[in-house]
């Protein structure tokens, strides 16, 4: 379709300014309209792999393993204090029990590192992820180590991995399938949309009030000043009642954070506005 090509075009033009690599996926979803660029590069995840991860978990207690309600021990001794840990911030005692369906809103919402080790412990590890990405068709979206594991060792966060068409085709399946029962779809869109982090990516130049449901994904800069992912994935409604799923990695940039986010804002005002021209 020449307004796909147009839009890969501008996209590719508007790239070209930065020390980047960079990929996009979309899929128009009521359409059945895909544009890529870079679409079948590996890029590292970061934490837009706990989408998977607590998809995973949904599909575990859709099939009877668990449920939302279902207490989860948690102990501060398990929490490990040098990672990004909203809840363990939060904790007032040793040992407790926390619902499931928090510990899902705090991996997904504020992206806790601890939680979302803690989800992979409740289904059986990543080899459990890994097997539910397979029955989807996606086993090339890999997940492969722990939170912990990727603190301890900084080169493995490039083998939690993924190309952006899978992500944006998981995502898709996501809203179009019926991969979850009503509850648990509704409880993981509810919590996408109500995300708290990383407002300025493709949230960032889109109308206010606008819905998006979102998983960001963000990695430390290195001494040579260069950062290997600044990601935000996600499904945009817009104003026709129409569907947008998105996927925007950008990796091994040597620009600043706040210019990394704002090429995906950027990218993703672009995507709007073409989807807006042509209603």
């Amino acid at each position: 379709m020449n307004w796909l090509w147009s839009l890969k075009n501008k996209i590719i033009e508007y790239c070209n300014d930065y020390n980047a690599s960079i990929g996009v996926a979309i899929t128009f979803i009521e359409d059945s309209d895909t544009m890529s660029i870079n679409g079948d590069k590996m890029f590292p995840m970061l934490s837009v792999y706990k989408l998977p991860i607590a998809m995973s978990v949904l599909n575990s207690i859709d099939n009877g393993h668990q449920t939302l309600q279902t207490p989860i021990h948690v102990s501060l001794n398990d929490m490990h204090p040098k990672t990004w840990s909203p809840l363990r911030d939060k904790l007032t005692t040793p040992d407790t029990f926390i619902n499931l369906c928090d510990i899902i809103q705090y991996t997904l919402i504020k992206s806790d590192n601890n939680c979302s080790d803690l989800l992979l412990k409740s289904i059986g590890g990543v080899k459990a992820v890994q097997n539910y990405l397979k029955e989807l068709g996606l086993p090339n979206i890999q997940v492969n180590n722990t939170e912990w594991e990727m603190f301890q060792s900084w080169n493995l966060i490039y083998s939690n991995q993924a190309r952006p068409r899978d992500i944006t085709t998981l995502l898709t399946k996501l809203y179009s399938e019926t991969l979850f029962s009503d509850s648990c779809h509704s409880f993981l869109w509810h919590t996408l949309t109500d995300c708290t982090i990383g407002n300025s990516r493709i949230k960032g130049k889109l109308p206010a009030g606008t819905e998006v449901a979102h998983k960001t994904g963000t990695s430390f800069t290195t001494q040579e000043g260069i950062t290997p992912a600044i990601n935000d994935v996600g499904i945009i409604t817009m104003p026709n009642g129409k569907h947008i799923a998105i996927s925007i990695f950008v990796a091994e940039s040597k620009e600043s954070r706040e210019v990394n986010e704002n090429i995906i804002a950027e990218i993703t005002k672009i995507v709007w506005d073409y989807a807006i021209s042509k209603e």
